[in-house]
């Protein structure tokens, strides 16, 4: 029988995670690639070896359907949106930035009509990285940190565009269990890479000194400390 070329019939080997840079043990395999989990900060991650290219990248996320007219992407959105205004408003947040806004920038204007100065940023789609230049009372990721192919380098970028005393707040879907992880939809995404565990939350909080606040199973806040 015919097999996809990224079919494993054995345990790959060991590697380095891309989070901390710590040695890995074999997590769980599909039929198209094999996953670790790292052994100090337990991010899960894809096989290098079986990541896609940009193109076939962009191709994949021009599936999705982002629509900033759409009332379900934005329903979808406020997941994030609605308890991070609470805080911006509380904390007087004025300048904002959606890192990885995608095909259809959505939230730079839901923030907008809420009265902060937002802008957005996406290495494919919304390439200007003279907003990178900048530091933010907020940093939003919707739907993002699961594509990072190399997440030590993105939260270091992350964490220079935070302001001290501003929030990075995150959405991704929740960590499975190895058992469950094989048959798990989420990771059928060939652009889906990086899975984040509650101790790899408090890993990057240590390691890039934010606090952490799990809002929900899918969002998570990184308020950035003054001393930081």
């Amino acid at each position: 029988m015919e097999t996809s070329p990224f079919f494993f019939s054995i345990e790959p080997f060991m590697l380095l995670c891309p989070l901390c840079d710590s040695p890995s043990q074999f997590y769980a395999r599909d039929r198209r690639r094999s996953f670790h989990q790292c052994c100090h900060c337990q991010l899960v991650f894809a096989d290098p070896a079986t990541h896609v290219d940009r193109d076939e990248e962009k191709r994949l996320y021009e599936t999705h359907e982002n629509d900033p007219h759409d009332p379900h992407y934005r329903d979808f959105l406020n997941r994030l949106w609605q308890p991070l205004n609470t805080i911006c408003q509380r904390l007087d947040y004025q300048t904002a930035l959606d890192f990885g806004s995608g095909p259809g920038p959505t939230l730079h204007l839901m923030m907008q009509e809420s009265g902060i100065d937002a802008n957005h940023y996406d290495p494919i789609y919304s390439p200007d990285e003279t907003v990178l230049s900048e530091s933010y009372d907020v940093v939003t990721c919707t739907e993002v940190i699961e594509h990072f192919y190399y997440p030590q380098r993105e939260f270091i970028q992350l964490r220079r565009l935070v302001k001290p005393g501003g929030t990075l707040a995150t959405m991704t879907k929740p960590y499975v269990s190895a058992d469950v992880f094989p048959n798990w939809h989420y990771k059928n995404d060939l652009t889906h890479v990086s899975f984040f565990t509650d101790q790899t939350y408090r890993y990057i909080a240590q390691r890039f000194g934010f606090n952490v606040d799990r809002v929900s199973d899918q969002v998570t806040f990184f308020r950035c400390v003054k001393s930081c």
